[in-house]
């Protein structure tokens, strides 16, 4: 079989086979490669003839491209709905009602604005309607994961996304776009879902080694790609490769610590920041911890904490079900053993030594090509501890976090 790393993205986009690890994998997804109202004719042409498309943006840039991208639409021989959303789409008055009491007669979800491609996803998903993603900047988070998470009504709400994705990437606009820093910054933070990934196949069996060649490869190009001439192309394409790798482990490869610090990050700090930038200052601050944890002794005792409070506290903080995130943790709890974890220090010291290395050489590429220098200073040394503290307590994020949360050095290295 060739490489995954090694096809196009077309090939990729189409394959499907019987993966050694023992499931059939497919990433379930088109790639149309082009003039963008040209390729977005065609998706429309094929899943919504003659019927009615759902334009989300938000009102800015609705204000400033909307009629034009309405007018493709048209021009598709497509009727448009337009439905203006938040980018922060949680308890915005505009974004009540409008996505969850969409017509009968729509037929797919278009999305020009990355911002937005989570609640594309999740409302997609939700109707089982064909998404297309037209993506004008190099970062597309979200763009087609398999499980989508979307807080509403400050409520972490996830759904499987198994409905049919178009990808339209327009080499030109692309070019022309937004700044990497965001991509660069959400495809780099990978690198510790990838330590956790391999941490969780040791103690869970959760490991597809295809999937994470894959993603290894396509983490690499990114961060080797972030300031080389063609940069915003080689990075949504990058995103594309990760993509196949998450579809392919149901969302699981990308499911590490850097995720679980994000997501109680947002509520904290000066200033919101984006999923990208939280992700990025989440897996600087890990790597530092995963570094100090195996490089510590450890001994046979483990630790056993207060699980029932544990669940009360991050349900809180959450807005997750309280019994579902003890279930969880118990899950997890029962999984970790003391000889493990150091055979696990073993195999990934080095690795993580050399990472931990590269950090510095991380955060000065996001600062020169564009980033917001402002994120490392952002939070504040309690809110980074709280943040780390709980993170290994959501559901489904089984990492390095995880075996300190259950040895207790997590309190202790913070």
């Amino acid at each position: 079989m060739e490489k995954l790393a090694e096809m196009s993205l077309f090939a990729l986009a189409e394959h499907e086979w019987e993966c050694l690890c023992g499931k059939k994998h497919a990433l379930k997804a088109h790639i149309l490669y082009g003039e963008y109202a040209a390729e977005l004719s065609k998706a429309l042409n094929k899943i919504a003839p003659s019927s009615k498309a759902a334009l989300l943006c938000t009102r800015d840039a609705f204000l400033a491209e909307g009629q034009k991208w309405l007018e493709v639409i048209r021009g598709a021989g497509v009727q448009p709905l337009n439905v203006i959303v938040a980018k922060k789409f949680d308890n915005a008055l505009e974004n009540i009602g409008g996505l969850f009491s969409l017509p009968d007669d729509v037929r797919a979800i278009v999305v020009f604005e990355s911002a937005l491609y989570d609640v594309a996803s999740y409302f997609s998903a939700l109707k089982n309607l064909p998404a297309v993603y037209v993506a004008f900047s190099p970062e597309a988070e979200n763009m087609l994961s398999p499980v989508v998470s979307l807080k509403i009504k400050n409520r972490t709400e996830r759904i499987y996304a198994d409905n049919e994705k178009y990808v339209v990437v327009d080499p030109q606009a692309i070019r022309g776009g937004a700044p990497c820093s965001e991509a660069f910054a959400s495809l780099s933070s990978a690198i510790v879902s990838l330590i956790d990934y391999r941490v969780r196949g040791v103690f869970t069996e959760e490991y597809c080694s295809e999937s994470y060649h894959l993603a290894r490869a396509a983490v690499s190009s990114a961060v080797n790609a972030a300031t080389a001439q063609d940069a915003p192309l080689k990075l949504i394409e990058a995103r594309i490769r990760l993509a196949a790798a998450e579809n392919y482990t149901e969302g699981k490869i990308l499911r590490g610590g850097e995720n679980a610090v994000a997501e109680i990050l947002e509520s904290a700090g000066k200033v919101p920041l984006s999923l990208a930038e939280r992700k990025f200052f989440a897996a600087l601050k890990l790597i530092d911890l995963y570094q100090a944890f195996f490089s510590l002794p450890h001994g046979k005792d483990m630790r056993v904490p207060d699980y029932v409070s544990r669940a009360k506290e991050v349900g809180a903080i959450t807005g997750g079900n309280e019994t579902h995130i003890l279930e969880g943790i118990l899950k997890s709890a029962e999984a970790v053993s003391e000889e493990r974890v150091r055979e696990t220090g073993r195999q990934l010291l080095s690795e993580i030594d050399a990472l931990k290395n590269l950090t510095g050489k991380f955060a000065a590429t996001y600062r020169a090509i564009g980033g917001n220098a402002a994120i490392f200073s952002n939070y504040s040394p309690q809110e980074v501890r709280r943040a780390v503290f709980y993170a290994p307590d959501i559901p489904k994020t089984f990492s390095v976090l995880t075996l300190m949360r259950e040895s207790g050095a997590l309190e202790y290295l913070l």
